[in-house]
């Protein structure tokens, strides 16, 4: 599995909202606590579920950094 950094642990221990929406290919091998979700991964490709693509309903990019509480799309898990 792969290792969390600080800040992505940091954002795992304060219970930081993810977007149901948003997949990356680490969420499906390691799970729903993947730093993948938390922080952008080089070697992850995101995509939103509702689209099927890189950008969410309201056009913005799909990475954890942007998937959050205040976008229109957003739903916690």
């Amino acid at each position: 599995m792969p290792t969390f950094d600080e800040h992505s642990q940091a954002l795992l221990d304060s219970g930081a909202a993810v977007c149901r929406h948003l997949r990356t290919k680490a969420l499906h091998v390691y799970g729903n606590d993947t730093p993948d979700a938390f922080v952008t991964s080089r070697s992850s490709h995101y995509t939103c579920l509702r689209t099927q693509f890189v950008t969410g309903p309201d056009q913005g990019l799909c990475v954890p950094e942007a998937c959050h509480e205040g976008r229109d799309c957003f739903e916690a898990r």
